[in-house]
């Protein structure tokens, strides 16, 4: 019989969508894995001897035992199976970079990834042997493969030059765990190719979604396959560049206008001696911020958003005169001019109308080209917006929480704190 037949039929039970009985399937039952169906099947397996059973590499490939694939129950080579696919689904290569593991770090981080996969795979019945699981290794349950790799390494993390030296064959899961690659483990570019980083992105997109839907069908604890699937089903993006980018973006088209003036010479003046031409001059965008500070409001947060929205303007040359900062609850409180928006003196913390604080900012001579409200969101809006102004809405709040509405007529970032 071919080796790569009873991988083949692992593959079949291990997605078999059939009951079982008990908290953990029987030896010979189905297991209920239907969600890896996508994963197991972007598989390439390669059979070498240099491995004790099955390891993985980071382009999706399985290099397998033969002896010990014809040797081993298919129940058994299922459970591998899940082990190594879930180390591919939950991108513990790339993360491994992001914490600087290399060959001297490479086993507490193995052993941290390997208790994120035993936490996911434990409810199934399905662990192979020697995957500890958080508990023997004395850990907190639930946890990152991250917070498990501080734990269990106590090393401070130095930045990595990019560049290690190959483990040797056969060692822990391979680079498909870690990103350290194996002596017995293939390039890139050889026959057996496997997937690059957008098939294998497309494949974790498509089992995040069925196991997002198993997992809410049956209830599950929290764990980092489920904070890894809303991750990759919802991702996160920072609001810093998108509230700079709202601000470059308003401030850019005053910055593209321009006014003739006869206070300064046209540089095309010599050519025509007969007539006096116009110069022209750029006008400076003025810029309004409405800062909520009703009780509500995050102090914290809303130093980290008029920082942001600073940064922002002096990049676009915008001078300090140019920039009013409105306190504002229920009523406008003051209205100053400063240096730095940030270090500005903030007055209220009763209840919130940030229309006032608008109407008042559109109020202003000059009359302001952007106006920026800096609220928690927890207040009515004008019905009209204000004429020949932009607006943006900056929302201050937690990300666990749900923001309140704004209208279309503002540009809305959510800026969120963890």
């Amino acid at each position: 019989m071919n080796p790569l037949d009873r991988l083949a039929a692992a593959k079949l039970w291990l997605i078999s969508d059939a009951p079982t009985s008990g908290p953990e399937p029987g030896p010979g039952a189905p297991a209920v894995m239907p969600y890896l169906a996508h994963a197991l099947y972007a598989l390439t397996p390669v059979l070498t001897p240099e491995v004790a059973r099955m390891t993985c590499d980071e382009h999706w490939r399985v290099y397998v035992n033969a002896d010990w694939l014809e040797s081993s129950p298919v129940r058994e080579i299922a459970a591998e199976l899940a082990h190594v696919t879930w180390h591919l689904l939950l991108d513990h290569a790339e993360r491994a970079r992001t914490v600087n593991v290399d060959a001297s770090t490479a086993a507490p981080w193995h052993r941290a990834a390997d208790a994120t996969v035993a936490h996911t795979v434990t409810p199934e019945g399905l662990i192979p042997p020697g995957l500890a699981t958080a508990t023997e290794l004395s850990l907190p349950e639930g946890r990152s493969a991250e917070e498990y790799f501080a734990i269990l390494s106590r090393l401070p993390t130095t930045p990595s030059d990019g560049t290690s030296t190959p483990l040797p064959a056969g060692a822990g899961c391979g680079s498909g765990a870690d990103g350290v690659r194996r002596e017995h483990e293939l390039p890139p570019d050889a026959d057996a190719s496997g997937l690059d980083s957008v098939e294998a992105g497309q494949v974790r997109r498509r089992v995040a979604i069925e196991y997002r839907n198993h997992v809410t069908d049956i209830g599950t604890t929290p764990g980092d396959a489920l904070r890894w699937a809303k991750a990759v089903l919802e991702p996160t993006i920072a609001w810093e560049p998108l509230l700079a980018g709202a601000v470059r973006r308003a401030v850019g088209w005053t910055n593209g206008h321009t006014d003739y003036t006869y206070t300064r010479p046209s540089r095309r003046q010599g050519a025509v001696r007969s007539f006096v031409l116009p110069g022209t001059r750029r006008p400076l965008p003025s810029v309004a911020m409405v800062v909520d500070t009703s009780g509500s409001v995050d102090d914290q947060l809303l130093g980290r958003a008029l920082g942001e929205v600073d940064g922002a303007l002096a990049a676009l040359g915008v001078r300090d005169s140019s920039v009013t900062v409105l306190a504002c609850d229920a009523a406008v409180h003051t209205v100053t001019k400063v240096r730095r928006a940030r270090d500005t003196t903030v007055a209220g913390g009763g209840g919130t109308d940030m229309r006032v604080g608008i109407t008042t900012a559109a109020a202003l001579r000059p009359r302001p080209d952007l106006i920026v409200v800096f609220t928690d969101g927890y207040t009515p809006w004008p019905h009209q917006p204000p004429p020949a102004t932009t607006v943006i809405a900056a929302m201050l709040g937690r990300s666990s929480a749900q923001l309140p509405p704004t209208p279309a007529w503002a540009a809305r970032v959510e800026c969120l704190l963890e």
